[in-house]
């Protein structure tokens, strides 16, 4: 309930609000082990602070986010999460892991059969000049 409030609030453009709003899930999804709620309510937070220009702050959600969708295996999330995350780690200095996240989210993308998301990939790598880089296994 608490995410689908903090997304109308978001909306609406109450950015500090939402993110208040966010900010109190994850403890609760620690509480009930829901990993999973856990790792999207992290990728919400990261969005949200993207938006702010909080770039190292929406760089740990991001990091957090995407350790537990792989601890989970879970190919959608770990394809969203490191289509924003690679670009970061990129524009960070850690070129080497960004692009392999990249990579991962292009491969997953195809995996899932999602040809305009795994496009986008393919040209954020472009982009950050890791076209000569091998694929992620």
């Amino acid at each position: 309930m608490l995410g689908e409030i903090a997304k109308i609030r978001l909306n609406k453009g109450e950015v500090d609000e939402a993110l208040k709003l966010h900010k109190e899930r994850p403890q609760v999804f620690d509480e009930l082990g829901d990993i999973d709620s856990k790792a999207a309510t992290l990728w919400d937070l990261a969005q949200i602070e993207v938006k702010r220009k909080s770039v190292q702050t929406a760089s740990d959600y991001l990091t957090e986010s995407y350790g537990l969708f792989l601890k989970l295996d879970r190919l959608d999330g770990i394809c969203f999460v490191g289509l924003l995350l690679g670009p970061l780690l990129c524009g960070d200095g850690n070129t080497e892991e960004g692009l392999n996240i990249l990579q991962r989210s292009r491969d997953g993308f195809r995996k899932l059969g999602w040809k305009e998301l795994a496009a986008q990939a393919e040209a954020l790598i472009e982009k950050v000049g890791g076209g000569g880089v091998p694929k992620v296994r």
